[in-house]
C-alpha cells in the first residue's frame, strides 16, 4: 500500500535520478503516491533496465474516468503508472517486478506506442495489496484483457507475441 504522500514532494534527481522525463513531460506528480515513484526507481536500480515513463498524464494520475482505476486521483492519490522498458526488455522487467512485494498489479500491453510514436510494449504497475497479472491486446478493434490464472492461453499468447515482436527489434 502506498505512503499517502504526493510524489510532488520528492526531488529529482535525488529521489528518482533515473526519471527526469516526469518533468520533461510535465506530469503532475501531486496526483501520484510517492511510494510508486520509489518502487519504479527501485525496479530500475535493481535490474539496470532503462525505463521510460509514459508521457501521458493519465498514465500517472487521472481526475476523470473510472473511479475504480488505480490511476484515478480524486480524493486519493494514484498508485499506478505505465512504463516503457527498453525495447526487448519488457519481459525481463516483468519477471523482476514479480519479486517486489509492493507491486500488486502488473499488466503487459502489446498494443501500445511508446513516447517515440512507434509500437512498443508497455507495462502497468500498481501498488494494490494483492497480486494480479494481466496481458492486453487489441482484438477486433477493442482492447481485451486476459488475466492469470483465469485465461492462461490468451495471456501467454500475448506474451508469445511480445517475445516474437521484441525479438525482431
Amino acid at each position: 500500500m502506498g505512503m499517502g504522500i504526493p510524489a510532488s514532494t520528492l526531488s529529482q534527481p535525488f529521489h528518482y535520478p533515473h526519471f527526469p522525463e516526469f518533468a520533461q513531460y510535465g506530469i503532475d506528480l501531486s496526483l501520484v503516491d510517492a511510494e510508486l515513484i520509489h518502487v519504479i526507481e527501485r525496479l530500475r536500480t535493481l535490474t539496470g533496465i532503462p525505463i521510460t515513463p509514459s508521457p501521458v498524464q493519465g498514465a500517472w494520475g487521472r481526475t476523470s474516468g473510472s473511479e475504480t482505476s488505480r490511476h484515478y486521483a480524486v480524493g486519493r492519490l494514484s498508485d499506478a503508472g505505465d512504463i516503457f522498458p527498453a525495447r526487448g526488455r519488457v519481459l525481463d522487467l516483468w519477471l523482476a517486478a514479480q519479486a517486489i512485494p509492493e507491486i500488486g498489479g502488473i499488466g503487459l500491453y502489446a498494443d501500445t506506442r511508446g513516447p517515440d510514436g512507434q509500437p512498443w510494449p508497455m507495462m502497468h504497475i500498481d501498488l494494490r495489496s494483492y497480486r494480479v497479472s494481466w496481458a492486453c491486446d487489441t482484438v477486433s478493434g477493442s482492447r481485451a484483457y486476459y488475466y492469470l490464472p483465469h485465461q492462461p492461453r490468451q495471456f501467454w499468447a500475448i506474451v508469445g507475441r511480445i517475445i516474437i515482436e521484441e525479438g525482431s527489434t
